[in-house]
């Protein structure tokens, strides 16, 4: 008897939390507002405001300093990727936790025409500079199969880095790596996350790529991209490639787990299987394991950020944000705390119509999601979303950990 009603307590409990949690995490289209005091919504970027028909791609990073920074593609033309119109990269910044946001303002400013992507942003610790890699692309070139696409041997893709040692109020002029991180001769194109990079417990910069797989055939769109990481062991002036997971798997993000393997989570890219790519690394990316069947997830990209725990003899959480669907619709987080085998507790964070996310931890254990949505289309606001620590550590309750860990 005993243990019959302690069972029924446990799932009455593990009821009543779900469903608080997720009756008080709606969408948020409307402007910026609170939702029962626990997530809090603020529109970042909205489509057609200083000159942009809409914004995309989002990257968000925590500086050392606690400010935020914010960057996207600002589509001038048309909603299309790169070749299919001009694109600049934009970003703003917020020092107040995410609850307001500076004016926009130019990260990178492409020739007429051309097109600049996938920001892909990385804190180096030792002195909290802010690497932001990104692709530039020639007028009617892009990564997408088809006549336009960038060609082996020409530099229709190329690779740029720029850095800001002050927290984002400036930038350094750009460095080309394309021939760093692109096999140019064998490869059209090398395409950063997009999202964020990581540094390592070893001080290993590592940003997720993804270039034409091995064996890919130039006229062939069934054999399109494979995964790899870009890493750097002085700090991001030096660059390398490691060894393309084996399978077709593209748009990638990587976290670093507590035993020093990385896991990588991959979108599949020749077809819509209803998973992402799982891949681990225990080289701190050089090469990657086979690829396993990871999230349930329609085809995009996703985030992964590792959430670690202030008790260091206890494993770090996992956090997961992507698209439960059915197709771009409804982004959740999900949470593991068997460090990725499994993703059994789910927030659901925005409503409707949603696309591409970005994740990064910010003050006082807090996460920020920067993550496309909107009423109409996915693609009418760039939303940052606060999910306060309380939260995740009723999800990690949820997910077997216990709270007085945090």
């Amino acid at each position: 008897m005993k243990k019959n009603t302690g069972n029924s307590i446990t799932l009455l409990i593990f009821f009543l939390l779900t469903n608080f949690l997720f009756v008080t995490c709606k969408s948020a289209f409307q402007g910026d507002f609170k939702i029962n005091g626990s997530l809090e919504h603020n529109t970042v970027f909205s489509a057609g405001e200083d000159g942009y028909v809409t914004y995309r791609i989002p990257s968000v990073i925590y500086t050392s300093d606690g400010t935020l920074i914010a960057i996207a593609e600002g589509r001038r033309d048309n909603r299309q990727d790169p070749g299919g119109g001009h694109i600049d990269l934009v970003y703003k910044l917020s020092s107040d936790g995410g609850r307001s946001w500076s004016s926009l303002m130019i990260f990178a400013q492409s020739e007429e025409g051309w097109s600049s992507s996938n920001p892909t942003a990385v804190l180096r610790n030792r002195d909290g500079r802010i690497l932001v890699l990104y692709n530039v692309w020639k007028p009617g070139r892009s990564g997408n199969p088809g006549p336009m696409v960038s060609r082996p041997g020409e530099m229709d893709c190329q690779l740029k880095i720029r850095y800001s040692d002050d927290n984002g109020k400036t930038w350094s002029d750009e460095r080309d790596i394309t021939h760093q991180g692109r096999d140019v001769k064998n490869w059209g194109i090398a395409v950063f996350g997009p999202g964020h990079g990581i540094e390592t417990a070893t001080g290993r910069l590592v940003i997720p790529v993804n270039a034409n797989s091995p064996g890919y055939a130039f006229d062939d769109p069934g054999k399109k991209w494979s995964a790899f990481a870009l890493y750097s062991d002085d700090g991001g002036e030096n660059w390398n490639r490691g060894k393309q997971v084996n399978e077709f798997a593209c748009e990638n993000q990587i976290a670093e787990l507590d035993d020093g393997r990385l896991m990588m989570d991959a979108r599949v890219s020749d077809r819509d299987p209803g998973f992402r790519w799982t891949a681990f690394s225990d080289d701190q990316g050089e090469t990657w394991s086979e690829p396993e069947p990871g999230q349930i997830c329609p085809p995009i990209a996703a985030s992964i950020i590792r959430y670690p725990n202030q008790d260091k003899s206890k494993n770090s959480l996992l956090l997961w944000s992507g698209l439960k669907g059915p197709g771009r619709k409804n982004l959740v987080i999900r949470l593991s705390s068997d460090q990725g085998i499994s993703f059994p507790v789910e927030l659901l964070v925005g409503a409707g119509h949603v696309a591409y996310s970005d994740m990064s931890l910010i003050d006082n254990g807090d996460v920020g999601v920067l993550w496309e949505g909107g009423e109409e289309t996915p693609y009418d606001n760039l939303i940052f979303t606060r999910i306060p620590g309380e939260v995740i550590m009723k999800l990690g309750l949820l997910s077997g950990i216990n709270s007085e860990v945090y």
